[in-house]
């Protein structure tokens, strides 16, 4: 818990500690936020052709992306970190008669 709590709130007296605490919370939390809402406003610089329902969010390298399913088929469909959707969109399509 110690190592979590950064160096100024450390060193602050007991009655003071906890209120820098609940600052520092906020402050975190808001920048996870603003963080959030530019991945979700950033769907209109990079998709601007996809319908918004061929979109998904994965990930590269533990980073958000948007993937569009039929726009981005080859492109970085092999960058994508695993999961089953993704191990299911690898898999070869079997020819109909």
């Amino acid at each position: 818990m110690v190592k979590n709590t950064p160096f100024l709130i450390r060193n602050l007296s007991n009655d003071k500690k906890e209120e820098a605490k609940n600052d520092f919370n906020m402050i975190e939390t808001m920048y996870n936020l603003r963080e959030e809402l530019d991945f979700y406003k950033s769907i209109f610089k990079s998709h601007i052709n996809s319908a918004i329902f061929n979109l998904r969010i994965k990930k590269i390298n533990g980073e958000n992306v948007w993937y569009d399913t039929v726009m981005d088929r080859t492109k970085i469909l092999y960058l994508l970190d695993e999961d089953d959707e993704v191990k299911e969109w690898k898999k070869p399509i079997r020819c109909e008669r």
